[in-house]
């Protein structure tokens, strides 16, 4: 009887110890699956975000359009730059109309002449709007440049929390994955240890002792990996359709199926490893002694 048939015997013979650190296992998966899947979407949500805040730049009064348009395809030229957008006189009034409807005095007071064309920018991410506002402000045509750096700060903040808060996670995770199943396979161990007493006085090699429990780990870690994963496929797939309402515009779904495969092969590795590991200790301990 080779060591994987000797695994697959012992939990047969304890399944309520055996479903018990599958389940836990699954559940372990299953969070640790649905984190990842938020990580990825939050990711997504912070790159959405990160393009909002815009470098605006004011023009002088006098700036012919011809200078203004040679200051846009000079700056929608940069590699770092998503989107370009000019504001003439014309809409600058349009929009200041819009914004002080309620009040006539100050609508009759402003004319298009006295308002400055300005030039609105985004960039890939938020480090990349300081140098669009050095750019800008190195045109001399250029009066003021302004951007909201507080917005900034605020979505990097955002950023790097998220990320530390993705990896402490997945740590804490993983060992408590661990830890459960060097507690069913010890009790296991335990439960053999005369046996394991008996092969160790004839002889038996420590991978002969140990490769069953070795095994058995790797089972856990496997059948723990791929149930989780399956319910979390389950619940994102019923979601689907609110998740696509709730996340309107920004660009989340549907998620790249090589996302899904490269999850379950990444997770299910991990989880062997953890297993074969778990299954190392447990019997080491008791070799041991």
């Amino acid at each position: 009887m080779n060591s994987f048939t000797t695994a697959l015997v012992q939990m047969r013979r304890s399944p309520y110890q055996s479903l018990a650190a599958i389940l836990m296992l699954s559940l372990t998966f299953f969070v640790g699956y649905t984190f990842s899947m938020f990580l990825l979407g939050s990711e997504k949500v912070l790159q959405y975000f990160e393009t909002r805040p815009q470098v605006i730049a004011f023009f002088e009064i006098d700036t012919p359009g011809q200078t203004i348009t040679q200051v846009e395809q000079t700056i929608r030229s940069k590699s770092y730059v998503t989107d370009v957008k000019v504001v003439s006189k014309e809409q600058a009034l349009e929009i200041y109309q819009q914004e002080n409807a309620d009040d006539p005095l100050l609508l009759e007071l402003v004319t298009a002449q006295i308002l400055p064309a300005s030039i609105e920018v985004s960039g890939t991410s938020v480090e990349d709007l300081a140098k669009i506002k050095s750019n800008l402000e190195t045109e001399t045509s250029v009066e003021e440049v302004v951007l909201q750096q507080d917005i900034i700060d605020s979505l990097s903040t955002w950023t790097r929390s998220i990320r530390l808060l993705g990896l402490a996670s997945m740590t804490i995770l993983a060992i408590t994955s661990l830890l459960i199943m060097i507690i069913v396979i010890g009790m296991k161990v335990v439960s053999k240890r005369y046996a394991i007493q008996i092969m160790h006085v004839i002889g038996a090699t420590r991978w002969f002792i140990k490769s069953p429990f070795l095994f058995e780990g790797i089972l856990y870690g496997l059948l723990g990996s791929v149930m989780g994963w399956s319910c979390m496929l389950i619940g994102f797939i019923y979601l689907m359709p609110w998740l696509r309402n709730f996340l309107g515009p920004i660009n989340v779904l549907p998620v790249p199926p090589v996302f899904f495969v490269m999850q379950l092969s990444i997770g299910t590795l991990v989880g062997m490893m953890l297993g074969a590991i778990a299954g190392s200790v447990a019997v080491g301990r008791m070799i041991k002694r």
